[in-house]
């Protein structure tokens, strides 16, 4: 019986890398696969080291494409590049012979879930969300939730299962019926808002950097101990009590 179980969850599994390798020619590295004339089920998958590969598999039939040196030099150019083309040349003309032509699509044992999911959350997909793609999961496994209900909310949010938390209500204006800001308490020469003093900690920052790159902020040194002049030193000899 275990043993049984076991087949089961190996056959269950090809078949999932299976569907995500058909959405590698249907809509990933290996759609020129499609572009090129070959339309029969099939899976693959795109190979790029030093050599280039593409292999790929129909119900009934299996290649692959090796395309390299034998010095093991780098050839500078991806299995989509070099082996995708001769793979799909090849195959073209193997499922027109009576041997390989009876082509299946490929069918979801027990224990496998297929699923149409939107491409922006991986959740399930819905009219609203129509930028999809198909897939398959092991039973359990599979999400839940439909596009809408994660599509808001930033990335963090949806991770940890943080809700957002509201917008802070803005203070209450300060502004008369006449349209001048009175002015409370404020002591003379401090500015009249927390907008003016924003913009003034902004133009102290600019000064800041910019001084730091051109050397400015010596000059801005100097004004400063221009205004503050040291208390005058008694010069020797005078002044001094007796």
């Amino acid at each position: 019986m275990r043993k049984a179980n076991e087949f089961f969850i190996i056959v269950a599994l090809a078949f999932v890398v299976t569907t995500m390798m058909e959405t590698v020619l249907n809509n990933g590295t290996g759609y020129e696969v499609r572009k090129r004339g070959f339309t029969a089920p099939a899976a693959g998958k795109t190979g790029t080291s030093h050599d280039a590969w593409f292999a790929g598999y129909t119900s009934n039939l299996l290649c692959i494409v090796w395309v390299g040196y034998d010095d093991y030099s780098d050839i500078h150019l991806s299995g989509a590049a070099i082996a995708l083309p001769i793979w799909t040349e090849f195959m073209k003309r193997a499922v027109d012979l009576p041997n390989y032509s009876d082509t299946k699509p490929f069918t979801p044992p027990q224990g496998v879930v297929q699923m149409t999911l939107d491409k922006a959350t991986n959740q399930i997909a819905t009219p609203s969300c129509p930028d999809d793609y198909n897939t398959a999961f092991i039973d359990g496994t599979q999400p839940t939730q439909t596009c809408e209900q994660t599509a808001h909310g930033n990335v963090f949010q949806r991770i940890f299962g943080i809700e957002p938390k509201p917008t802070a209500t803005p203070p209450a204006s300060n502004i008369g019926s006449g349209g001048s800001v009175p002015n409370q308490g404020q002591a003379p020469g401090t500015p009249q808002n927390s907008t003016q003093a924003q913009d003034q900690d902004k133009e102290k920052k600019k000064k800041g950097f910019w001084g730091r790159i051109f050397g400015g902020s010596k000059d801005e040194n100097k004004d400063d101990n221009n205004q503050i002049k040291p208390a005058a030193t008694p010069s020797p000899g005078k002044d001094r009590p007796h």
